[in-house]
C-alpha cells in the first residue's frame, strides 16, 4: 500500500470541493460572473463556461498520480488569471449591477490577499 500523507489527501479534498463548487456556480449562475468579467477582455460567457470546464479538469487531474503536479501548477496559475477579475471588481464597483448578488466592496479588497493565499496553497503542492 502506498502512504500518502494525510495534508495531501485533505489538501487536494478541499481544492476538489472549492473547485466543483466555482465550476457549479459559473455553470447555473453564469450571468453573474459574467456581471464582474472585465469589460476590456472578450468573449465573457465563452470565458465563463471555459473556467467551469477548467474547473472540473483539474479538480480530476488533482487525483490522477501521473497528472498530479501539473494540476497543482495549473491551479496556481488559474488563481492567478483570476486577479483582473479581482481587480475589476474592486475598480469599476460602483458600475457593476447584477439583481441577484452584488459583492461588498470590503470582500472584493479581502479577496485580492486571498486569491495570493490560494496561489501559495496550490504552487507549494506541486
Amino acid at each position: 500500500m502506498i502512504n500518502i500523507p494525510r495534508h495531501t489527501i485533505a489538501s487536494r479534498a478541499a481544492w476538489t470541493m472549492l473547485l466543483v463548487s466555482a465550476a457549479t456556480a459559473h455553470i447555473v449562475m453564469p450571468e453573474w460572473f459574467v456581471a464582474y468579467y472585465p469589460s476590456y477582455l472578450p468573449h465573457p460567457h465563452q470565458a465563463v463556461a471555459l473556467s467551469a470546464i477548467v474547473e472540473l479538469v483539474l479538480a480530476a487531474l488533482l487525483w490522477v498520480p501521473r497528472t498530479r503536479s501539473i494540476a497543482w501548477s495549473c491551479i496556481a496559475l488559474l488563481m492567478v488569471a483570476y486577479v483582473p477579475v479581482h481587480v475589476y471588481v474592486i475598480t469599476h464597483h460602483a458600475m457593476i449591477t447584477h439583481p441577484a448578488i452584488t459583492i461588498p466592496l470590503w470582500l472584493a479588497w479581502l479577496r485580492l490577499p486571498m486569491q495570493g493565499v490560494m496561489v501559495w496553497l496550490a504552487w507549494r503542492e506541486r
